[in-house]
């Protein structure tokens, strides 16, 4: 079982509804019949193409996404056999109605990976027209760079995107969304999985090459212990935070007393690295400790002189 949501104004009243496929195939429209702050749901039945109801068979994954540029929200749905349809808006905007579908294809052939398509439509390359992307059930993320243009996507091929060097893979039957989740201008990845997580694959680079600048965010904080240890002068601070939080970095002696602080700053989502030069530090137990938010954890270094 299962269900795939997505949201949308699709009614043109100026507050968000809600689509959600499900493992039949079929994609039911919840109108809010509430307020923008305060969403009512109320079932309005299937989506339909022609008189009968949206079916791809088996897990329905639906995208909202003016397709084709022409100010009518189209949609665009995976399906269990790994296909993704696209489906044209013939009525209006305020009102959308489907006649037929296509499959979506990259070099003449129909796009198809793995089993349970899921995609997004997002410009991920910064070239000013829409990209797709696809999970699956084996956990990979195909992008399809658009090679046509905004408003007639065309695709040669697809590519699975890497994070780190290594092929982005989560738990099978992957969901995603695409966000600019740290702020910095270019779109990153969320990825849900049947195990129940959710893992974050940032963009750290030049957009034009995707491919290769995602890297997986870490899943909890942690503090690794200083290298080398013991020490003489020198030696280097790792730490991992999974989320933007206050870090206090610091190090005490046996009494307790402050020696240094190393990081008093506001640190981002990630993995770092500090050089602790305690050439001027007399030899003896030091602890070092990390606190981020409201995790806290502390490790013993030793100098040796």
């Amino acid at each position: 079982m299962g269900a795939y949501p997505q949201i949308a104004d699709w009614n043109e009243d100026g507050k968000t509804d809600l689509l959600v496929g499900d493992t039949n195939g079929r994609i039911t429209l919840f109108i809010n019949t509430g307020t923008k702050g305060n969403p009512q749901l109320t079932s309005k039945g299937f989506i339909k193409v022609g008189s009968s109801p949206l079916n791809v068979d088996n897990r329905a994954s639906p995208i909202v996404v003016d397709w084709n540029n022409d100010s009518r929200k189209d949609l665009v749905v995976g399906d269990h056999n790994g296909y993704v349809r696209l489906y044209l808006n013939t009525g209006t905007n305020s009102a959308p109605a489907f006649t037929n579908y296509t499959r979506l294809k990259a070099g003449g052939y129909d796009i198809r990976n793995s089993y349970s398509a899921s995609p997004e439509v997002c410009d991920l390359d910064n070239d000013g027209k829409k990209d797709l992307l696809v999970s699956d059930y084996e956990g990979y993320v195909y992008f399809y760079t658009n090679t046509g243009e905004d408003a007639n996507p065309s695709f040669t091929s697809g590519e699975k995107l890497r994070a780190g060097g290594s092929f982005i893979k989560v738990g099978s039957y992957a969901r995603m969304d695409v966000v600019d989740w740290d702020k910095d201008g270019d779109l990153d990845i969320l990825l849900g999985e049947t195990d129940a997580y959710v893992n974050l694959f940032l963009n750290t680079n030049n957009p034009s090459s995707v491919a290769d600048n995602l890297v997986e965010l870490p899943s909890d904080f942690s503090l690794s212990q200083n290298y080398p240890n013991p020490f003489n002068s020198a030696t280097t601070i790792c730490y991992q935070l999974p989320k933007p939080v206050m870090v206090n970095l610091s190090v005490y002696n046996v009494f307790g007393q402050l020696v240094e602080t190393l990081v008093y700053e506001y640190n981002k989502p990630g993995y770092y690295s500090i050089k602790w030069d305690a050439g001027g530090i007399s030899s003896g137990i030091y602890f070092v400790k990390l606190t981020a938010g409201e995790y806290s954890i502390t490790k013993k270094c030793t100098i040796e002189k």
